[in-house]
């Protein structure tokens, strides 16, 4: 009986080990995930920071002539296309410090889509991906 008891008390420390082992591997993959979430962080920043420079290039519709249609129309799809490259970046980024812009950039989008379809205009910016 005492050989039997000793290898049950031999097998225990074995667990316990088995059990140390694999707390340590989880504290390791805790400890490990946060840097993937501020690398995530630093690219909505420097995402953001390509935005905001984006949005100072941007044609201005007031100074578009509005006789000239094909001006007209170039400029509303390029501000079409900002806005909706802006709303790409605040579904992945809803923390960017554009955030406080992306309402009124989604009722400009809104409108400027309505006015390039009352004006007749056609896309011809094809696979932008922003």
């Amino acid at each position: 009986m005492t050989p039997t008891r000793g290898k049950r008390l031999a097998a225990e420390p074995d667990r316990h080990r088995v059990a140390a082992f694999s707390a340590a591997a989880l504290l390791l993959l805790i400890l490990v995930a946060p840097p993937q979430a501020s690398a995530q962080s630093s690219n909505c920043a420097s995402e953001a920071a390509r935005i905001q420079r984006a949005e100072t290039e941007l044609p201005r519709l007031n100074v578009a002539p509005p006789h000239d249609k094909q001006i007209l129309c170039i400029t509303l799809e390029t501000n079409l296309l900002f806005a909706k490259r802006l709303s790409a970046h605040l579904a992945q980024c809803p923390r960017s410090p554009l955030a406080k812009t992306g309402a009124s950039w989604a009722r400009t989008g809104r409108e400027y889509q309505a006015l390039f379809n009352r004006r007749g205009c056609k896309q011809t910016i094809k696979n932008y991906r922003g």
